[in-house]
């Protein structure tokens, strides 16, 4: 191979990478409608009238606004071109004409390449909450499975209803933590959306992780705040969370809120004591916790939710609310967890018309008798 013909080589290479071979396609099929265009115009001496629309669509279609005005300029200039070599002597009307035709050419090639341009956008807007769609329902799957898992001398349910217009971040967690006890987290991050969930799997990893290795419910919010803060820039999204470990062998529970809702218990709805809460998870380095701890009879439970439940609203704005909450509890004494978290869900989704704003997150749990 010759030195030139390497050269070449190398040059179309190069080409190439800048530009890939689809683009220089498509500027090579708008070069060549420009060329037999003029020719149209310059030799068979008709006026090629929408013809010149044709290059400049494309170029709009393809390059957005910037393609449809520069190939619109050019269009002007090789309609100035071919006139000129048709009638070089109306030089007051071609330059009249190839004013008026730069105007009209770059302004429809403008409008047409923002279609294209909004068009794509809004199809690429489409496909990326499409494919966040289907990553949230992944998430959500292990965010609030559909079932509580068994666990040694407890009667377990939950419920998870997500928002009607987009999911949160709300989560549970059932986990065996040492010995034969029992942690049982429910959370919920501020926000919506995929971030959201990201969030509190996260936060739910990591209280799953740290579960079999601590029965302390502050040990574990600590923990997963302390693995919030190192993972993450600080953000709005904070997350509250209620923990409860509850030991079979002791019959007692022990429970430690990160800015959230108490538990209650099942069969009064009244909260299970009265426990100042901690920050949220993500704020402060230092989670400074209050510990609540008590006995528990055989055959009572307990109540965990997240504000999805207590901030159902009419379409007035008033909220469900703790109050209706204890009333539907304590219209349940001695029934089944699964019972009453089904009647809970009823009566939330009744009361806001089948509209919840937020994720609907519900577990209940019975000591064994």
């Amino acid at each position: 191979m010759t030195a030139v013909s390497l050269r070449g080589t190398r040059d179309v290479r190069a080409l190439e990478r800048l530009y890939p071979r689809t683009t220089i396609a498509r500027l090579a099929i708008i070069g060549a409608l420009l060329a037999g265009i003029f020719f149209v115009r310059a030799n068979v001496v008709v006026e090629p009238g929408p013809l010149f629309l044709v290059p400049l669509v494309l170029g709009a279609q393809w390059f957005g606004r910037i393609g449809g005005v520069s190939v619109g300029l050019i269009a002007a200039f090789v309609y100035a071109g071919a006139r000129a070599v048709e009638a070089p002597q109306e030089v007051v009307d071609l330059v009249v004409a190839t004013f008026v035709r730069v105007l009209l050419y770059a302004g429809v090639g403008y409008l047409i390449g923002r279609l294209y341009e909004q068009r794509a956008m809004l199809s690429e807007m489409v496909a990326t909450q499409a494919r966040e769609l289907v990553e949230l329902r992944e998430v959500q799957a292990a965010l609030a499975p559909p079932e509580a898992p068994p666990r040694p001398a407890l009667d377990l349910a939950s419920v998870y209803v997500p928002a009607e217009e987009g999911a949160a971040g709300d989560f549970y967690l059932v986990a065996p933590g040492p010995g034969d006890t029992t942690v049982m987290v429910v959370g919920d991050v501020a926000g919506h959306g995929l971030s959201a969930a990201k969030r509190a799997a996260f936060v739910r990893t990591t209280l799953a992780t740290s579960a079999p290795y601590t029965d302390d419910p502050c040990k574990l919010l600590s923990l997963a705040n302390t693995a919030l803060l190192e993972r993450a820039e600080p953000t709005e999204e904070l997350v509250t969370a209620a923990c409860l470990v509850y030991s079979p062998a002791e019959h007692r529970v022990r429970w430690a809120l990160a800015g959230h809702p108490p538990p209650m218990w099942l069969d009064c709805g009244s909260p299970l004591a009265s426990l100042r809460p901690s920050f949220p998870l993500g704020v402060e380095p230092d989670l400074v916790c209050e510990p609540g701890e008590m006995s528990v009879e055989p055959g009572r439970g307990f109540l965990m939710f997240t504000d999805g439940l207590s901030e159902a609203r009419r379409a007035g704005g008033e909220l469900f609310g703790t109050d209706r909450i204890t009333t539907v509890v304590s219209g349940l004494s001695g029934q089944s967890p699964s019972e009453v978290v089904s009647r809970l869900r009823n009566a939330a989704e009744e009361f806001s018309g089948g509209h919840l704003p937020d994720d609907l997150c519900v577990v209940a749990a019975r000591a064994a008798a």
